[in-house]
């Protein structure tokens, strides 16, 4: 499961944040400190219920092993990454790791290339440092804490760049941790991993190399807590500033309680999300969970000559260090509940959720609720042993949101995990359609009337998107059938709730028609030309885009068909965005399909190709999927501008050819040659059993295939006479996650969704 989670983390990320400002270059300057929200503790706080292995480690934790710490990497007079001591500096550092008794310690190696003074310099190998403390019952799941060792100085790092505070304090803070944990015989049920990076100051090249080798080796990396800067603190205020990462936003929460329960300092969280300035960003773009501790005082030495001990609050650093400590060694006793995920079906939502080995657990709690912030009960009677829970609520189309605890034999529970919800895919509703009520100098009424007329006969519901808030999966999971209409440059992004809920709107079979000006603006949160889109995009994953093109003043007067089953769409001439141009649309992007996509309209222009006017002539503008496990059409031009009578043609043909029955519900009507029924087991962790009934002679293929529309598994490829078959479906090399199995004949179609898990 902790695969197919992560993938849909990485795609959430980058899919509707993608060309945000969150994709920057690393910049850990100062932010503002009155941009913050400071943490108020449930319940009153956590005073009372210290554990006492914890109290007893961080105790030992003490401001003269970290000032000598300090003072040491300090007098390398610089650990700037181009340097050539940056060797020597990280062979001290695993030394004294070897030196507390730490046996599993090793310098982590790469190659490096920066941009230096407009420069790519090969600065040749950097080192980060890794120590282990493997876990006793639960080995794979891994913390990760640490933080970078190097330094940099204005104006000359060759020389002299001290880098007491940033971030030699860090660095000392962890091999202080260490210390105390081989000290104390501390032995973790969970692997620990203390890490220190090298090459952070010049774009986080260490952690950024270390969280991509334990993603593409399949680590179980369940959370990076990652420092940087802790020690400046000249006015000894009791503040202690936390940066969180969405997505992930209960991994900051978790220090905050540990903090809190076993320091002196008061948390602060920064509102500036996904900070891009230190090495817990490199672990979060690679869909692992992390939070950020930083000093809340900001130090006026940053990158100066001035950043040495004396200037340095080392008391202030080592409370700081238990904070971080506590919190690390906390997730071994009660870990936080990771990878929920609810998997809508018309069946039945399943909840499901990472396993773990930690001997400590005994099982988990699951909890229901109908409203978000409220009503939570809990549905289970005994501890849940397994990590899935079928729930069968007794009503279609409304949305429930689940919640999960993990308990030991003490009868405790681990913070609730994040909010999951789902909803009983029914399709019982005829279209829904999502549009913009504002436009240019066009009253709301009109376009309304508008797509009344072109929809003529069939029914539909309304919903403006500027209340995509409403767009609950209850409200989609009555719906097989999306028109998403927009009129007007769109100048605000989809949420990630909605990414998750249209996410399992397709994954059960859901088509979408989208019309409007700038859609990869919407979608993508583009705004650069040309521009690609990876694999991981939303808008290539359902809309089957590649990429996107947009000559701003190229002028289209119809869209003309690349496909033999489409009509031409005229511009209406009475519909101008700009007089000049009469019956004519201009600003509109132009688009590569992926592989599964097919091109169904070209920009047609009335000016020469060779002038910016007729610059994108005969470029797509609409492309199709039609593929068996949901259906997309994706055109970058509003049909409100097209002349009614094609539109009116074009969503009578879609609604009723390429998305089916015009009422939006599937039909099965007729004579059929073959049923597909339930598998069993359903959800499964091995293999399954797929039975199906063929009523006369006729070729069969049955085939299992993952959302992406990639065919895993060819069950069954011949004829085959009249019968009951079971077949059985092995899924050993398989991630967990959901699944459709399709049936198909010369003459008949039918699919079934099933669920894998770990």
């Amino acid at each position: 499961m902790k695969l197919f989670v992560r993938f849909f983390f990485l795609s959430i990320v980058f899919l509707f944040l993608a060309g945000s400002s969150f994709a920057q270059e690393p910049d850990d300057g100062p932010m503002n400190r009155n941009d913050v929200t400071f943490y108020e503790p449930s319940g009153g706080g956590f005073k009372s219920d210290l554990n006492p292995v914890i109290v007893n480690v961080i105790s030992q934790i003490n401001s003269d092993s970290i000032r000598s710490t300090i003072q040491h990497l300090q007098d390398y007079g610089t650990r700037f990454m181009m340097v050539d001591n940056r060797k020597e500096i990280a062979t001290w550092i695993a030394n004294q790791f070897i030196s507390y008794g730490m046996t599993n310690v090793a310098l982590d190696s790469f190659l490096c290339y920066v941009n230096w003074g407009g420069i790519y310099v090969d600065t040749l190998w950097q080192y980060n440092v890794v120590a282990t403390l493997t876990g006793q019952s639960a080995p794979e799941e891994i913390y990760v804490i640490g933080g970078h060792y190097d330094s940099y100085c204005s104006p000359d790092p060759y020389t002299f760049a001290p880098g007491a505070d940033d971030n030699a304090s860090s660095t000392a803070a962890t091999l202080e941790i260490a210390r105390v944990m081989q000290a104390s015989n501390y032995q973790p049920e969970s692997t620990i991993q203390l890490t220190l990076f090298a090459a952070e100051e010049l774009g986080l090249f260490g952690s950024r190399y270390q969280a991509q080798k334990a993603y593409e080796t399949g680590e179980d990396v369940r959370f990076m807590q990652n420092l940087d800067m802790i020690a400046n603190n000249p006015d000894s205020t009791d503040q202690v500033l936390i940066f969180r990462y969405q997505f992930c936003e209960w991994a900051s929460i978790l220090g905050a309680i540990a903090i809190e329960q076993y320091t002196s300092l008061d948390v602060v969280f920064s509102n500036q999300w996904n900070s891009s300035g230190s090495d817990s960003r490199g672990y979060w773009e690679w869909g692992f969970p992390a939070t950020y501790f930083e000093e809340f005082d900001f130090s006026p030495n940053w990158h100066q000559p001035t950043d040495i001990i004396d200037n340095c609050n080392i008391d202030y650093c080592a409370e700081i260090t238990r904070g971080a400590c506590a919190t690390i060694m906390s997730q071994q006793f009660l870990p936080y509940p990771q990878g929920l995920q609810a998997s809508s079906s018309s069946d039945n939502i399943t909840i499901s959720w990472d396993p773990t080995e930690n001997a400590l657990v005994d099982g988990f709690n699951i909890y229901r609720s109908e409203a978000v912030g409220s009503g939570f009960e809990k549905v289970n009677q005994a501890l849940l042993s397994d990590t899935f829970y079928l729930d069968i609520p007794s009503e279609s189309g409304k949305q429930f949101y689940y919640k999960i605890t993990i308990a030991n034999d003490q009868g405790e529970e681990s913070m609730f995990s994040e909010v999951v919800w789902g909803s009983l895919f029914a399709f019982t509703d005829t279209l829904l359609v999502v549009a913009s009520l504002n436009g240019n100098e066009i009253t709301p009424d009109s376009i309304y009337q508008f797509y009344v007329s072109v929809l003529d006969t069939i029914p539909f519901t309304w919903i403006d998107v500027n209340s995509i808030h409403r767009l609950d999966l209850g409200t989609l999971s009555r719906y097989q059938n999306i028109l998403w209409l927009q009129n007007g440059f769109v100048t605000f992004q989809p949420t990630d709730t909605l990414g998750y809920n249209l996410y399992s709107f397709f994954s059960n079979g859901g088509n979408m028609l989208v019309s409007s000006f700038i859609p990869t603006k919407f979608w993508a949160n583009n705004s650069s030309y040309p521009t690609s889109f990876s694999e991981n995009y939303f808008i290539s994953r359902y809309f089957k885009i590649d990429s996107v093109d947009r000559q701003l003043n190229s002028f289209m007067f119809q869209a003309y068909p690349s496909a033999d089953d489409y009509d031409t769409l005229r511009v209406d001439p009475a519909k101008n965005l700009t007089p000049e141009y009469p019956g004519e649309l201009f600003n509109i992007e132009v688009f590569a399909p992926t592989a599964e996509g097919t091109v169904i309209y070209r920009f047609d222009s009335q000016y020469d190709p060779s002038t910016n006017l007729g610059k994108m002539q005969g470029r797509p503008v609409g492309i199709e999927y039609m593929g068996e496990d949901f259906k997309t059409i994706f055109m970058s031009f509003p049909l409100y501008y097209i002349d009614t009578a094609d539109a009116k043609n074009l969503l009578k043909y879609v609604m009723t050819y390429k998305f089916g029955d015009p009422t939006g519900i599937p039909s099965n009507s007729g004579a059929s040659d073959v049923m597909l029924l339930q598998n069993y087991p359903n959800p499964f962790s091995t293999e399954t059993t797929i039975p199906f009934v063929v009523d006369e002679p006729t070729h069969v293929s049955l085939a299992v295939y993952s959302l992406q529309g990639k065919n895993v598994a060819q069950l069954v490829n011949k004829k085959m006479f009249k019968g009951i078959y079971n077949i059985t479906f092995s899924s050993s090399r398989l991630p967990s996650g959901l699944y459709q199995v399709v049936l198909k004949t010369d003459r008949s179609l039918f699919t079934r969704k099933i669920v894998l898990i770990r």
